[in-house]
């Protein structure tokens, strides 16, 4: 929850950057910059502390809450509750085949497309990806093996801020913003999450992938007016029938 607070400061900071800088690629760096940093403080002054303090899950989710009602009485403080745009005018389109797609459309899907490929080749080919990879898996046997898992799950909360920042800047420029977007983006990941399934890091990209498709369907054949609904209906599904996912955890069971 408290990363849905820094997904909607995001496209702020870029506004009041760019009225300083008036340079676009520097005023993303400063939104990206800024977004990073909040989200390493979230770990050091909130999660690390209750963690060290063993507490449960349940404590975790609600002091993050509290991250994101703050975030949001902060935002609504100092630049308003009105929905705002990055984009100045009208958005150019393309046709391709039947289907029309906006250039910040075809912004979001290049660039979502670029930062999960080379996120998922890090955790394939290097040694970083392979550590994090492993502290996903048994955090407690990870340290015993003598790695600093304070020191990487600062690292896991770097690109948490880098991923929250990239797609809160693409989906402000392609539907805008307000200080309430960051809880339906939260709700939508959690749900690829459960599609996915939480065994592996492609998952809940396969998961969210799969909304994505389900719900423009919905508004192509229905309406939009039933997208929460149907999105609500399948997780329901998942969680009565498949409540590991589409991706489920193979266990090895070693010979005694």
């Amino acid at each position: 929850m408290g990363l849905a607070g820094l997904y909607v400061l995001a496209p702020y900071i870029y506004l009041t950057a760019q009225k300083q800088f008036d340079f676009w690629p520097l005023s993303i760096i400063a939104s990206v910059i800024v977004v990073v940093c909040l989200a390493v403080l979230t770990e050091w002054g909130n999660h690390a502390p209750l963690t060290r303090k063993r507490a449960s899950e349940s404590a975790h989710l609600i002091s993050s809450l509290g991250i994101y009602i703050i975030a949001i009485q902060i935002v609504s403080m100092i630049w308003g509750n009105a929905p705002q745009t990055l984009r100045a005018g009208l958005d150019t389109t393309f046709s391709i085949g039947d289907s029309i797609l906006t250039q910040s459309q075809l912004l979001m899907l290049f660039a979502a497309g670029a930062l999960l490929v080379g996120f998922l080749i890090m955790l394939r080919i290097t040694d970083v990806g392979l550590r994090l990879r492993a502290m996903a898996d048994n955090p407690i046997q990870f340290a015993l093996y003598g790695y600093n898992l304070d020191r990487h799950r600062l690292l896991a909360f770097v690109l948490a801020g880098v991923f929250a920042a990239s797609a809160s800047l693409l989906t402000a420029n392609d539907i805008g913003f307000d200080p309430h977007m960051g809880l339906n983006a939260i709700l939508l990941a959690v749900v690829a999450v459960i599609i996915g399934g939480r065994a592996s890091f492609i998952g809940p990209i396969i998961g969210g992938l799969l909304l994505g498709i389900i719900r423009a369907q919905v508004v192509w054949h229905l309406s939009a007016r039933w997208q929460e609904s149907i999105t609500f209906v399948i997780l329901a599904l998942f969680l009565l029938l498949r409540s590991e996912g589409l991706l489920r955890r193979k266990t090895r069971v070693d010979a005694h």
